[in-house]
């Protein structure tokens, strides 16, 4: 039975340090980019990876060279990560969780009123130095190009 459970950690953990590799490459992919949206994401997305990397290592080596003590450090983050993550999750409900958007008769989107939202966010959505990083992240796509051939029952009827 036991060596059942390890090749099953270890098979997992080959698929984890694969995807561990994919979301490292990814980051350093972003990274050629001169945008500012995809730099944003390249420092988080790099050590998420590597953090996948190290676990899934841990598993590995725990699993297939039968160590104890690697497996219950394993274990441990990865209670930590699952926690972490739990905890995230609830914050993102919390903050986000009353202002859902209301419809608007006759347009395709809806409307969503800043005063519903969490004081956190509205804090943060109303602080000018967080729009400089969405200003220079949208005016270096290709969005504004794209609005500036809009007409204005465009903006009525497009999602």
């Amino acid at each position: 039975m036991n060596r059942m459970s390890n090749t099953v950690i270890g098979f997992l953990n080959i698929l984890t340090l694969i995807s561990s590799i994919v979301i490292i490459g990814s980051a350093l992919w972003m990274g050629r980019s001169k945008t500012t949206c995809e730099h944003f994401l390249q420092k988080p997305l790099l050590v998420l990876g590597l953090a996948i990397m190290v676990l899934s290592l841990a598993g590995l080596i725990g699993a297939c060279c039968d160590v104890a003590w690697v497996l219950w450090v394993y274990l441990f983050f990865l209670v930590f990560i699952i926690v972490a993550l739990m905890g995230l999750t609830l914050f993102g409900f919390i903050v986000t969780s009353h202002g859902g958007g209301v419809g608007v008769t006759g347009r395709v989107y809806k409307e969503f009123k800043l005063e519903e939202y969490h004081p956190w966010l509205k804090t943060r959505v109303m602080d000018a130095n967080y729009w400089l990083t969405i200003k220079t992240c949208l005016l270096g796509s290709l969005t504004c190009s794209k609005l500036s051939l809009w007409t204005p029952i465009d903006y009525l009827q497009k999602d």
